[in-house]
C-alpha cells in the first residue's frame, strides 16, 4: 500500500508531497477541497515524480503549486485532502494526507502583531490586536494538530476523517473571523507576507 505525506512551504505557495511505493504503479494524485465528499477529488498530477510509467519501489517527492491547485478549481484556503492512487496486480489502492492552508490567517497574524508592537502599550486597541493574534495562533495550531491524528487509510468515506477535518476547518474559520475586514495579504498595510508551515500525517 502506498504511503503519502505532505507539508506546506513557509511561504504557503508550494505543497511538498512525499510518497512511497512498493512494487506498484503510480496512477495519480487528486485533491479535495473542503467540504470533502466522496468522488469529488480533482486530479492534479498524473505523472508523479518519475513519469509513473513503470512499477516502482522507493520514496519520491513532487511539488504542487498554489497556482496549479487554483487552476484546478481547488480553493487554496483551509483544509485540503490529498489522495495518492496506485495500481498493484490489477487492484487500486489509495493513501491520504490532510493539510491546512493557513495563508490568510498567517498574513493577518503578522499584520496584527505589526500593529501591536508599533503603538503605545497603554492603547487598548493594541492590546486587543495582541489578544486576537494569540487566539488566532492557538486556533490555527489546534486545527493543524487535529489533522496530525489522521492516518493514511482514512479517506472521504470514513467518519473519523469527516469529523476531524470538520473540527479543524471550524477552528480555522474562527481564526479568520478574528481578522478585521481590511486585514490579509491582499489588503495589508504592513510589510509582512505571512509565515509558518503546516504539516500533515504520514511521516516516515
Amino acid at each position: 500500500m502506498p504511503i503519502l505525506s505532505s507539508v506546506v512551504a513557509s511561504d504557503s505557495q508550494i505543497i511538498s508531497i512525499k510518497y512511497s511505493l512498493y512494487n506498484e504503479q503510480f496512477s495519480n494524485i487528486s485533491a479535495y477541497a473542503y467540504p470533502v465528499a466522496v468522488g469529488e477529488g480533482v486530479v492534479i498530477s498524473t505523472s508523479g515524480a518519475t513519469g509513473g510509467e513503470a512499477t516502482e519501489n522507493g520514496t519520491f517527492s513532487i511539488n504542487v503549486s498554489k497556482t496549479q491547485l487554483v487552476n484546478a478549481g481547488i480553493k487554496y484556503s483551509g483544509i485540503i485532502l490529498l489522495e495518492l492512487n496506485t495500481v498493484k496486480e490489477g487492484a487500486t489502492f489509495s493513501s491520504y494526507s490532510a493539510i491546512l492552508i493557513g495563508e490568510e490567517v498567517d498574513c493577518c497574524l503578522a499584520d496584527k502583531m505589526y500593529d501591536a508592537v508599533g503603538c503605545d502599550c497603554d492603547d487598548d486597541d493594541c492590546n486587543e490586536s495582541l489578544k486576537d493574534a494569540q487566539k488566532m495562533f492557538l486556533l490555527k495550531k489546534s486545527a493543524e494538530f487535529g489533522l496530525k491524528g489522521l492516518n493514511n487509510n482514512q479517506g472521504p468515506d470514513t467518519i473519523t476523517l469527516q469529523k476531524v477535518i470538520a473540527d479543524s476547518q471550524s477552528k480555522y474559520n474562527k481564526a479568520l473571523e478574528l481578522c478585521s475586514s481590511g486585514c490579509g495579504c491582499n489588503n495589508s498595510s504592513s510589510v509582512s507576507s505571512g509565515a509558518g508551515a503546516s504539516s500533515s500525517t504520514g511521516s516516515y
